[in-house]
């Protein structure tokens, strides 16, 4: 079937373009007189008048669409299972939006064109577009666009579902939702709020103009209760991703046109961890705040009413393609009004009203009575939709006033609070510098004190050895001295000896020369002088041998006194090269614990400038934040002031009574009514 045409270009080409205030005048009057529950019949309800004759000469020369043949209850249940789980105000925005597909895939394309547009800046360019308000509320929730514009087939055949069976298609959203329950995928979270309940929601709607049925037969019944999603946070919206053949339990085959792909990249903010709840997958939430909704067409404006379960038929029955006149069928609202979806070739004929007749003409004096209680109903419920809307937007700027304030109370107690904590963060800082200067002290007091102690070991050392070198000195002394004693008594003994040897030699020379005297004188002086020769010779021997004995002694005696005093001597020299070295290792201990010290006393010094110079920074950025909030809190105070005076003003300008232009109609010059607005009578 055709795609439907964007808005700007559809007037020119559409030949039936200039019927579409009429008919939707007649379809704000049908809806009326079908909810005036003063009727006594649906006979009494007056039908839509039939157009002028230049009317029906228009749309004869347009190319004939081609019939519309409705889905089963599988091909919607496989239709609306990728936004089924959605919020309810963004499944508004989506069916709504789904009417215009050729919209959707222009805003698509001028969002990859303006990727850095956000917020405020990116509601008031859209704005300007001439969309429908369902596609330029779509622009905050890029991921969505991308999806329908990803799969315009499906996108196109979801609209023209909504346009002629939305009753059917919303059932089938809650059938869905069901399954999502019962499979334990669908439940209340930190992003989505779920609530079930055997009744719909009330909603208060102001005006219905039109309650939005279908002419073809009930394809999927309403279910016997009804499940609402709402964000969890009133200002924060997060989609659900999710697989739509997966996530309801039983598998759902893909709608065909339809391909579950990672939707289009298109200006991605800062990548964010998606967060698993079950088979939905949430990235990054979208804030709908004021400046999403400074236009009529923001996320607040949007809201899907479901109906209420139609009562029991007469015994007769009604038919399955005719309920009772007062049963509301499930509908998207818009602005506290029923959306009414466009008249476009390949959407079938437009919407009607429960009771209205669908040929043939009423009595005219009696739709001419009906059509100015309509008027003066519409004018009424107009009156009480905008002083609503106006209480609305004074309560709503109220709130975000204290809202604002709140924040920058609670921005200020957290100013304080950081503060706070960095003064306690320095002040512990300081008394771990102190720890650590009190056990450097103490480190460097027990290193001085070991190094003493060390020191009095050494010379101790010292002086034990030289008292057991003086020992060893004496004794060696006291032993060369008691073995040169020990050589000269020997000696003395050996001379005696000899002396008396050769005394009793004499004696008995004399006693032999006694008793030889007799015998021979000569001999005996021969002899005498013999044993006198050789008694010297003896004496002068012995004392040579004596001397000789003495003098080795001597010479050993001294040559052990100078290894030993040479041995002295190297143990002297190694106790001053131990004394020269403790002396050195002494002296690089301190200058590594004055090193440490140095640089101890170096990295607290710099320690101390950085944390002045981090709370000088805090501070100073704490003063500025603070100034540009107070800047930023006064230019709000006064946008919303200037905004108040201009509705006021303008609120007088429309309340002083004056001729008009007939091209300015009560929606500003020149333009035509929105979708769900009250047509000028």
């Amino acid at each position: 079937m055709p795609a439907l045409p964007s808005l700007a270009a559809a007037q020119p080409s559409r030949p039936a373009a200039a019927l579409r205030p009429l008919w939707a005048a007649l379809t704000l009057a049908l809806a009326l007189g079908a909810c005036n529950q003063t009727s006594p019949s649906p006979e009494a309800q007056a039908p839509a008048p039939a157009p002028s004759p230049a009317a029906q000469a228009v749309p004869a020369a347009a190319p004939v669409p081609a019939a519309y043949t409705p889905p089963s209850a599988n091909e919607l249940y496989r239709l609306v299972a990728p936004i089924a789980l959605y919020p309810d105000k963004l499944v508004a925005q989506v069916l709504a939006a789904s009417t215009y597909p050729d919209q959707v895939s222009s805003a698509h394309q001028w969002l990859m064109q303006n990727p850095q547009l956000k917020a405020g800046p990116l509601a008031d360019a859209a704005n300007q577009q001439p969309w429908d308000p369902s596609v330029k509320g779509l622009t905050a929730f890029r991921r969505v666009l991308d999806q329908m514009a990803g799969n315009i087939a499906w996108t196109t055949a979801l609209g023209q579902a909504y346009y002629n069976d939305p009753t059917d298609v919303m059932n089938a959203i809650q059938v869905m939702r069901q399954r999502a329950r019962s499979a334990g995928e669908l439940k209340s979270s930190s992003q989505l709020k779920v609530v079930q309940s055997s009744a719909p929601p009330v909603q208060a709607v102001t005006a219905q103009p039109g309650v939005v049925v279908q002419s073809a037969p009930v394809v999927v019944e309403p279910p016997p209760t009804y499940i609402t999603i709402e964000p969890t946070q009133p200002d924060v919206v997060y989609v659900p991703r999710y697989d739509p053949q997966v996530v309801y339990g039983a598998p759902v085959p893909y709608y065909n046109g339809y391909s579950y792909t990672p939707p289009l990249q298109v200006a991605e903010p800062v990548p964010v961890q998606p967060v698993i709840v079950g088979a939905l997958a949430f990235g990054a939430g979208v804030i709908v705040s004021s400046a999403l909704q400074r236009h009529d067409w923001g996320w607040r404006n949007w809201d899907l009413r479901w109906g209420s379960p139609p009562p029991p038929p007469p015994p007769g029955g009604w038919g399955r393609d005719r309920p009772p006149p007062n049963w509301q069928r499930p509908a998207v609202v818009y602005n506290n009004n029923i959306y009414m979806p466009p008249s476009a070739p390949g959407y079938g004929p437009p919407p009607r009203a429960w009771g209205a007749p669908p040929t043939g003409g009423p009595d005219p004096r009696i739709l001419a009575v009906q059509q100015q209680q309509q008027r003066e109903l519409a004018e009424q419920a107009a009156r009480q939709s905008q002083e609503q809307q106006r209480q609305t937007q004074l309560m709503q700027q109220q709130m975000q006033h204290d809202q604002q304030m709140r924040d920058m109370a609670q921005r200020q107690a957290d100013e304080q609070r950081r503060m706070a904590d960095m003064q306690r963060q320095q002040a512990q800082q300081q008394r771990q510098f102190a720890d650590q200067q009190r056990d450097m002290q103490m480190r460097q007091q027990a290193a001085q004190a070991q190094s003493l102690e060390q020191q009095d070991r050494m010379r101790q050392a010292q002086q034990e050895q030289q008292r057991q070198q003086q020992e060893a000195q004496r004794q060696q002394a006291d032993m060369a001295r008691r073995q040169q004693e020990m050589q000269q008594r020997q000696q003395q003994d050996q001379a005696r000896r000899q002396q008396q040897a050769a005394e009793e030699q004499q004696r008995q020379v004399r006693a032999q020369q006694d008793q030889r005297q007799a015998q021979a004188q000569a001999e005996r002086e021969r002899q005498q002088s013999q044993m006198r020769d050789q008694q010297r010779q003896m004496q002068q021997q012995a004392q040579e041998q004596a001397r000789q004995q003495q003098q080795q002694q001597q010479q050993q005696a001294q040559e052990q006194a100078r290894r030993q005093q040479e041995q002295m001597q190297a143990q002297a020299r190694q106790q001053q090269q131990a004394q020269e070295q403790a002396r050195r290792q002494q002296q690089q201990a301190q200058e590594q614990a004055r090193q440490q010290q140095q640089q101890l006393q170096e990295q607290v010094r710099r320690q101390q400038q950085l944390a002045q110079e981090q709370m000088r920074q805090q501070q100073q950025q704490m003063q500025e934040r603070a100034g540009q909030q107070q800047r930023e809190a006064q230019q709000r105070m006064q946008e919303q002031m200037h905004q108040q005076q201009q509705q006021a003003q303008q609120r007088a300008r429309e309340a002083q009574p004056g001729p008009r232009d007939g091209r300015d109609g009560p929606h500003g010059p020149g333009r035509p009514p929105r979708p769900g607005e009250q047509p000028p009578s």
